[in-house]
């Protein structure tokens, strides 16, 4: 529910013309906390419950909620950016469609028709969702180095040093190779299960 709250509220104020920072501040508080507690699915991938690779399902959730808390809703001028409101809208779909399918899959009564769009919903939705998640780390950089924000400096009793302006640089470098990785996975996925549903029919 929290997604498609989010995901109906994002079209709605888009399609009205809303600016993004009235959208952020309308839909954050609820897809904050979809995005935090689906960290669960973490352990669903450790204990085997979804057949998901551990690594990546961590990897995919750390990136959102970092994009999300560390970056949109700790730096106030990105939140103004339309590319708010693309990845809030590209994650919210993707969402609406994955939940259910799980959920389906699980009682084993998943109707065909939402095995297809789980499979096909990610085409469009992860490159608009990554290019905006970039986007807004590259925007969000200036602000980093201005403020020293998440900075940890040597000397200090832990002994090790923490640059974030660097660290986000670093995860714009690597962004394209893991979404690379990643959508040529789910193409794969794609074939696989697609194919077998058709064979089955």
């Amino acid at each position: 529910m929290g997604w498609m709250y989010a995901l109906v509220v994002s079209l709605l104020m888009t399609i009205n013309g809303s600016p993004s920072r009235y959208l952020y501040f309308g839909v954050t508080p609820v897809l904050r906390f979809c995005q935090l507690l689906s960290v669960l699915e973490v352990f669903h991938a450790a204990t085997g419950l979804v057949r998901t690779g551990v690594v990546g399902a961590f990897t995919q959730w750390f990136a959102r909620t970092h994009c999300l808390v560390a970056v949109v809703d700790s730096v106030p001028e990105v939140q103004g950016e339309v590319w708010v409101a693309i990845m809030y809208m590209a994650w919210s779909f993707t969402e609406v469609v994955r939940y259910p399918w799980y959920a389906l899959s699980i009682a084993g009564s998943c109707p065909e028709w939402l095995t297809w769009l789980r499979y096909t919903i990610f085409i469009p939705t992860y490159p608009f969702g990554v290019v905006a998640e970039m986007l807004l780390l590259y925007h969000a950089l200036p602000y980093a180095r201005e403020r020293d924000m998440y900075n940890l400096h040597m000397p200090n009793w832990y002994n090790f040093a923490f640059d974030w302006h660097n660290f986000m640089v670093g995860g714009l470098c690597y962004y394209p190779v893991a979404w690379l990785q990643l959508y040529t996975h789910m193409f794969a996925q794609r074939k696989k299960k697609l194919t077998t549903q058709f064979k089955t029919d």
